[in-house]
């Protein structure tokens, strides 16, 4: 619950309790009914999670004769409900980021004019096109209005929705829940050269589901850029109001392995756009909020799931990149090469016990391969209790997630944190030359198994 509800509830349990006691409601009982519900719609308006109490709250007020226990039991349980959903839904608060800077962002819509849409092959004038958000250091301004998690909500309810397998009216808060992020807030020029890190996201995903690692990150000194790969992504929202839908679910197609190689270099190609656009930001050539400040000498890049493979292969294609970490990376995907020769960046895995409940169990052995073969600096780290969808925001949404998605036992914010400073560590060591108490095994992390190759 956010604050404004308990004037709210405060009233209606006021009101239930004596209904309790007395078997009816006073005047003055319907008085602060009446009151909250107004103040609370006009300062918050109306959300589903409040119906049960906006329901309560009226019937309580139109009762008008002394009940008997079963209408008093009735209430009690109408109560209980009220109190449990808001509870289980809620409007969520994102972690702290924790670093010493204020969190500005930006979105941006790039179009790439050398690529044609091979997801759109009818239309033979369609470019590769995607949305972008980018956090960085900003200037602290009071009173700023944080960023909300979600826009274009009522478009995107309904795949968000099928993308977790259930109702779209279950998604309608998300654009009520704030980031830890303000807009366009001037870049903050005591952080000096900013190192640069790009996130990839995975299958069915979206750069939001990201929005905590990019805020540690952007609060520590770098500068975060995440896209939505169009067609792969949830969904696009492009600034014309068309949208890119997701377009991926190939699940037994005869030409699937094909049609996946296809689209991870998509992918690939998306990430050096974007590398090739931010040396045109640091030269000036593209007139940008943070021109001068980017350090093209410290790239890193990371993902998630198929975005983990996604971010391997651009560093063994891409040499601008100079380290990658992959977030229980979805393996199968990468070229057998890469695979068997490795690639000379550092390199992190961190993921789930296992895979054997998904389509890829071998995901992991291919990871483990290639983290021996690895040629630079190689760590692989297993999170105990989790599952798939730990490894990005999903877990802070809900107290009962792990019954209704793939999220494992461990604690849901405990695995946020877990995951976010384990890849602050990783690319403060490698782009800025920070030690990390995780990486040198000098901190035990309880939920960690290190690989015996770790280091």
């Amino acid at each position: 619950m956010i604050k404004i509800d308990f004037l709210l509830f405060g009233a209606l349990l006021w009101s239930v309790y004596s209904f309790t006691l007395q078997g009816r409601i006073k005047g003055k009982n319907r008085i602060a009914l009446l009151l909250s519900i107004i103040i609370h719609y006009l300062l918050n308006g109306a959300r589903w999670q409040l119906y049960p109490a906006y329901f309560l709250s009226i019937t309580l007020m139109l009762l008008n004769k002394n009940a008997d226990k079963s209408v008093r039991y009735l209430i009690g349980a109408i109560t209980s409900f009220s109190l449990i959903v808001p509870n289980i839904v809620p409007i969520i608060a994102f972690p702290n980021p924790g670093g010493v800077y204020t969190t500005g962002s930006l979105i941006h819509h790039w179009v790439d004019e050398d690529r044609d849409e091979w997801f759109t092959s009818k239309n033979k004038d369609d470019k590769r096109q995607f949305m972008l958000q980018v956090w960085y250091p900003g200037v602290d301004k009071e009173n700023s209005e944080k960023l909300p998690f979600l826009d274009h909500l009522e478009t995107r309810a309904k795949t968000v929705a099928a993308a977790g397998s259930f109702p779209s009216f279950l998604a309608m808060h998300l654009d009520l829940i704030k980031t830890n992020s303000v807009y366009n807030l001037p870049p903050e020029s005591s952080a000096g050269l900013m190192p640069v890190l790009i996130i990839s996201h995975g299958i069915t995903g979206m750069r939001q589901l990201h929005t905590s690692l990019a805020e540690k990150f952007a609060s520590n000194g770098f500068a975060v850029f995440a896209l939505d790969h169009s067609y792969d992504a949830n969904i696009s929202v492009f600034p014309d109001g068309s949208i890119a839908d997701y377009r991926s679910e190939i699940t037994g197609h005869p030409d699937s392995v094909n049609i996946r190689k296809r689209q991870i270099n998509t992918r690939v190609s998306d990430i050096r756009f974007i590398i090739d656009e931010l040396e045109r930001i640091q030269s000036g050539a593209l007139r940008h909020p943070l021109n001068g400040y980017l350090d093209l000498g410290r790239i890193g890049v990371t993902g998630h799931s198929f975005g983990g493979s996604t971010a391997a292969l651009v560093a063994k294609k891409d040499k601008r990149v100079k380290a990658v970490s992959v977030i229980d990376g979805w393996m199968n995907p990468l070229p057998q090469n890469v695979i068997r020769n490795g690639i000379d960046q550092p390199y992190l895995y961190m993921g789930r016990p296992s895979w054997i409940d998904s389509d890829y169990p071998s995901s992991p052995s291919i990871s483990e391969i290639m983290h021996k073969n690895n040629n630079g600096p190689s760590h692989q780290i297993t999170i105990k209790n989790t599952r798939h969808l730990n490894f990005c925001d999903a877990p802070l949404f809900t107290p009962i997630g792990k019954y209704l998605v793939e999220i494992g036992n461990i604690d849901r914010k405990r695995s946020v944190e877990l995951v976010n400073q384990l890849s602050l560590e990783f690319f403060d060591k490698y782009l800025r030359q920070k030690p990390s108490a995780i990486l040198s095994g000098s901190l035990n992390v309880p939920e960690f198994i290190l690989n015996d190759n770790f280091e």
